[in-house]
């Protein structure tokens, strides 16, 4: 029985992860497509593959095949090469997939779900319902901020996967590569950081001013847009989201929050701007930056989004939200099931009890508390932990309840 990485998050993530795995007897491998990957990946058991997209499925299951890999694991399921796999694996006998992701829970928590993450998440409201917590929780360890390391790794990922791509030259990445774009796009991010502290009013300066609705925005390239809704970008959301705001006659506020990983690579304001006088609701729509979430997500009125898991910060906070795309968490008892031209008059939907419940199944159903970023050594046991309670590694869990994999 083998393990198999895919693509991993951005920096050495997956190498620290082969070599927890290495050191506790368990056969690992990784593919790398790109030279960003074999950056930051372990050289144990690595492969890489410098074929074409449509040979990769016949590549994939040779692979697999040979080396009588049982356990792959990829982050996310939407990359083209993912998403073959994941294809392969529901095909192949004993092969199981595990997709990881940002967590849900954020942000202390990463995500790792058999089958699927977000939209392909194979949570629903049958396996929320009958729940009843089997494991003690330990404390939650806060993780910290991360977002320099992760500006630092994106800037490097891109520019080692560009200057290499004539060794990998039929390679296809799910977004642009453009190295100096996006080092470009971290520092505006910086300086727009800096100087939204003192253009914008803060948290609770808002939520003085007058009841309002909260729109939290996602990043322009989430692949969550692109395969889980049917809105071609954030600039068709937005405009759905205005003009049935203004139609509603409703008397609160409208605010759009920007993404903060997005912050230095989009900007909506003149969109936004051009809409609210379209519609002339001018007077009552605002365009914010870096506000504290959690403020607000307390005082509104309640929250409009697509498919971002800012939905289940707004469960915590008692919000209403009303999702616009396909989630795992648009459920009875959880989100509006209406319409949103009469959501904006009767926001409701959120069964206080069931959110609990809901909160307390994720929690024992693939969120790992962790980072992808920092903290590495106790997120990785933490992920080898999981791994080994869902019978995914050929190894136990130490009786003594340290969280230690035995073999």
């Amino acid at each position: 029985m083998a393990v198999l990485l895919l693509q991993g998050p951005l920096g050495p993530f997956n190498k620290h992860l082969t070599n927890a795995l290495k050191a506790q007897g368990v056969a690992v491998y990784s593919i790398q497509f790109n030279g960003g990957d074999a950056f930051f990946s372990s050289p144990y058991g690595a492969v890489q593959y410098t074929g074409t997209l449509k040979n990769w499925p016949n590549f994939f299951t040779n692979f697999v095949r040979s080396n009588r890999i049982k356990t792959v694991l990829a982050y996310g399921d939407c990359r083209a090469y993912h998403r073959e796999a994941k294809r392969i694996c529901l095909l192949e006998d004993d092969v199981r997939y595990f997709a990881f992701e940002e967590g849900y829970l954020r942000p202390n928590y990463i995500t790792l779900e058999e089958g699927g993450v977000n939209g392909y998440s194979p949570i629903k409201r049958s396996l929320v319902e009958p729940y009843a917590p089997v494991h003690s929780p330990r404390e939650e360890v806060e993780m910290g901020g991360n977002m320099l390391r992760r500006a630092c790794y994106a800037m490097s990922y891109d520019a080692i996967a560009t200057l290499s791509k004539i060794w990998f030259r039929h390679y296809q990445h799910h977004r642009p590569l453009t190295p100096i774009r996006t080092g470009l796009a971290w520092v505006r991010a910086y300086l727009r950081k800096q100087l939204y502290k003192f253009t914008q009013p803060d948290a609770a300066t808002l939520v003085r001013r007058a009841p309002f609705f909260l729109v939290p925005l996602q990043v322009h390239n989430d692949a969550q847009i692109e395969f889980h809704s049917e809105f071609d970008g954030m600039e068709a959301f937005i405009e759905h989201v205005m003009s049935s705001f203004a139609a509603s006659g409703c008397d609160a506020h409208l605010v759009f929050k920007h993404h903060p990983m997005d912050r230095g690579f989009t900007h909506y304001g003149a969109l936004i701007k051009r809409l609210a006088r379209g519609y002339n609701t001018e007077s009552k729509v605002q365009y914010i930056h870096d506000q504290h979430l959690p403020t607000l997500l307390k005082h509104c009125k309640g929250v409009v989004t697509i498919n971002s898991t800012t939905a289940l910060q707004a469960f915590y906070h008692r919000a209403p939200v009303k999702a616009l795309g396909d989630a795992f968490f648009d459920m009875e008892g959880l989100t509006y099931q209406g319409k949103l031209d009469t959501f904006w008059l009767e926001p409701s939907g959120l069964d206080d009890d069931f959110s609990d419940q809901f909160k307390a199944y994720l929690l024992e159903h693939g969120q790992i508390n962790g980072s992808f970023y920092c903290h590495s050594e106790f997120t990785v046991q933490n992920v080898i932990e999981y791994l080994c309670r869902v019978n995914a590694l050929p190894l136990k869990i130490n009786p003594q309840g340290d969280g230690v994999c035995l073999q």
